[in-house]
């Protein structure tokens, strides 16, 4: 769960964090204004561990990046603060770094959010053919069988109507609703 929280805040953490260092701040400050703004919940507490790591036990920023980068859950934040750590002890430019990394994250997150727009138009195609137009085949197939006059597999064509329109349409129904809980990202 705190992955996924710190997936879909990541590309806004890091723009965030690019504009406070392109206004010139030092590094220390990134940390403790993103943290302090409460706009990220996902990469709030993993923020506030760097701040406390250097506030409260005296670590050196790179060392409190490493902290917290060995603890965190998401894969591409441990990447964003390694990155971070390279920057600094190599004394390249923290501004250039956060901004490449804000443009890749947001293509990364921009790709994502697509994939999973085609996905809901591929679910929404199979709703349709499913949950509506089987539907109404199997009753138009139901009442051309009454007509006829039988019973299939015993049962009447009544009963099996009754039984698809109240139990097995709505069920397939909630069972729709809960896969497509499931697959989307959290926003």
């Amino acid at each position: 769960r705190r992955e996924r929280m710190i997936k879909n805040d990541l590309p806004f953490v890091v723009i965030h964090m690019a504009a406070v260092a392109g206004s010139g701040a030092k590094p220390i400050s990134i940390f403790k204004l993103v943290a302090g703004s409460g706009e990220y919940k996902g990469v709030e507490s993993e923020l506030r561990k760097v701040v406390n790591y250097i506030n409260l036990l005296g670590y050196d920023l790179s060392t409190a990046l490493r902290m917290v980068a060995s603890t965190t859950p998401s894969m591409r934040f441990r990447d964003v603060l390694n990155g971070m750590i390279s920057t600094i002890e190599s004394g390249g430019s923290l501004k250039s770094y956060l901004n490449s990394m804000a443009e890749d994250t947001m293509h990364t997150y921009q790709e994502e959010r697509k994939k999973y727009v085609q996905a809901l138009s591929t679910y929404s195609d199979i709703y349709t053919g499913v949950l509506i137009a089987a539907p109404l085949l199997f009753i138009v197939t139901l009442a051309i069988i009454n007509l006829l006059g039988g019973t299939i597999g015993g049962l009447s064509v009544e009963a099996i109507s009754m039984i698809g329109t109240y139990a097995a349409i709505p069920f397939l129904n909630v069972a729709f609703l809960i896969f497509l809980s499931v697959v989307q990202p959290e926003l």
